[in-house]
């Protein structure tokens, strides 16, 4: 997530950042959201995918902003 920010300080490589990010973001989410279902247990498992939801979110709206 670090790189994805620094690729998004400069004009160039935002679009780059923003398909790192959410990219990770979406891959994070969907192993921890597996390993939720699969396992049934809420620790650690439902943190994680919160935050990669979250960060999902945010590389996502980070993207519309670039696009307008």
């Amino acid at each position: 997530m670090r790189m994805t920010y620094y690729l998004m300080q400069f004009s160039g490589m935002k679009a780059l950042g923003d398909a790192i990010g959410f990219g990770s973001g979406f891959l994070f989410a969907s192993v921890f959201g597996i390993r939720l279902y699969n396992t049934r247990k809420l620790v650690p498992s439902d943190l994680f995918s919160a935050l990669s939801l979250g960060a999902l979110g945010v590389f996502y709206d980070a993207y519309l902003q670039d696009k307008v």
